[in-house]
């Protein structure tokens, strides 16, 4: 598991991440933005297997 400084990080980036989500009208980058809320879950929770966490 990440460090407590970077997981706050890391979750001001999520909620950045699902603003810049919601507004986008474009699917392309949309589905860019998702793998890129994946990957922040990843990197703040390694050892959850759970795949779709946020779709």
């Amino acid at each position: 598991m990440a460090e407590a400084e970077e997981v706050t990080i890391f979750i001001e980036e999520l909620g950045r991440l699902f603003d810049e989500y919601k507004k986008c009208k474009d699917d392309r980058i949309r589905v860019q933005i998702i793998k890129d809320i994946h990957l922040l879950a990843e990197a703040i929770d390694p050892d959850n297997e759970e795949t779709n966490h946020f779709i």
